[in-house]
C-alpha cells in the first residue's frame, strides 16, 4: 500500500491532503547475528512505512543488503526501500541481484553510485563504478521491460519501482534540482535525501525540488553528542547550519558531555513541520545510534497522527 502512495504521487503530484510518509534507515549487521536488530525493531514500528535497508554505507563492510531487506519485510511486515550501491559490482553481478531480489520480496531499490572506497574502513580496496546511479536506473528499467541487457527475454520480469538520493545541501541547489530531474527521466519514482539542519535553506531546496514532481524523503539526523554532531560535518554530502554549529561549539568547550538528544529530536520535528508541504514524507537516518533513530521515527509518527 505504501508504495502505491508513493506511485500515486509520483504520477498526479502531491495531495495535499495526504499525510506525510516515514522511513527509518536499517543498517544490516557486520557478520551473521541480527538478532539485536529485531528485538531492536520489532513492535516499534507502528507508523512507520518503510524500511530503508542500506549497502555498505561509507564503504564500510555490511551483510547484503538486498537479502537480509528481504528476511526484514518478511519478519516485521514493513515495505523495505533497498539501497543498491554501483561501487561494489559490475553490471553482470547488478542483474542478477536485482532478480534474485525481486524473487526475495523486494520491490523497490534506491539506484546508488556509492561512497568512494578510500573513505571507508578497507582503502586499499578498488571500486567497480561501472555505471553511476542513472546507469544503475537504465538497467533495473530494462530488466522491467523483460530482457536483460544483453537483449536476452527474461524468463518473468521484474517490476521495481526505483528511487534515488539527493543532496539539499549543495551549494547550488538548482544544479542539484536538474540532476534531479535526470534521474526521474532514466526512470527514478522517489528520492531519499541527505539530513538537513537548517530551516530555510532546506524549505528553499525542496521547493525548489518539488517542480520536478518526485515525491521526496527529507533526510533527518539526531545525534546524542556534540562531538558526534561535530563529527559528522567530515562526512562527504553533510552540512551542519551556523545555529547547530554554535551550540556544538558551547557544549564542547563545557567539556562535550552534555545528552543533546531531546535537542536534536526536538530540532529535527522543527524542520519536519517547516517542510511539511513541499515534501512527500521525512527519512530518519540512524547512523551510529540507531536506537536514537527509532525514537525520533515514533515521535515523528505521533506528530504525523496528530495532523
Amino acid at each position: 500500500m505504501s508504495l502505491e502512495k508513493i506511485l500515486e504521487y509520483s504520477e498526479n503530484g502531491p495531495k495535499g491532503s495526504g499525510k506525510p510518509l516515514l522511513c527509518i534507515e536499517v543498517n544490516p549487521p557486520r557478520g551473521v547475528d541480527f538478532q539485536g536488530v529485531i528485538e531492536r525493531l520489532e513492535g516499534q514500528l507502528e507508523g512507520i512505512d518503510f524500511l530503508n535497508v542500506t549497502d555498505s554505507a561509507l564503504a564500510r563492510m555490511r551483510m547484503a543488503p538486498l537479502p537480509f531487506a528481504s528476511f526484514l519485510k518478511h519478519r516485521l511486515g514493513v515495505e523495505p526501500l533497498v539501497n543498491y550501491a554501483c561501487r561494489d559490482r559490475n553490471l553482470i553481478a547488478m542483474q542478477g541481484d536485482l532478480l534474485a531480489g525481486w524473487a526475495l520480496g523486494i520491490r523497490s531499490v534506491v539506484a546508488l553510485t556509492g561512497d568512494a572506497v578510500t573513505i571507508g574502513d578497507s582503502p586499499d580496496r578498488k571500486g567497480v563504478f561501472e555505471v553511476n546511479s542513472i546507469g544503475l536506473l537504465n538497467t533495473i528499467v530494462k530488466l522491467n521491460s523483460g530482457s536483460d541487457l544483453a537483449g536476452h527475454e527474461l524468463h518473468g520480469a521484474p517490476q521495481f519501482v526505483p528511487g534515488v538520493v539527493v543532496n539539499p545541501n549543495v551549494k547550488n541547489g538548482a544544479a542539484e534540482s536538474r540532476r534531479l530531474e535526470k534521474k526521474k527521466a532514466a526512470g527514478a519514482r522517489y528520492a531519499l535525501s541527505q539530513p538537513v539542519f537548517d530551516e530555510e535553506s532546506s524549505y528553499e531546496f525542496f521547493k525548489l525540488a518539488k517542480q520536478t514532481g518526485i515525491p521526496i524523503f527529507m533526510g533527518l539526523l539526531a545525534f546524542r553528542s556534540a562531538k558526534a554532531a561535530r563529527n559528522v560535518v567530515n562526512v562527504p554530502g553533510i552540512r551542519l547550519s551556523p545555529q547547530i554549529q554554535i551550540k556544538i561549539d558551547q557544549c564542547i568547550e563545557q567539556g562535550g558531555e552534555e545528552d543533546l538528544s531531546e535537542f536534536f529530536i526536538e530540532h529535527a520535528l522543527k524542520l519536519a513541520a517547516k517542510n511539511r508541504d513541499v515534501v512527500a514524507g521525512f527519512h530518519v537516518i540512524s547512523g551510529v545510534t540507531p536506537k536514537l533513530g527509532l525514537k525520533l521515527a515514533r515521535r515523528l509518527a505521533e506528530w504525523v497522527r496528530s495532523l
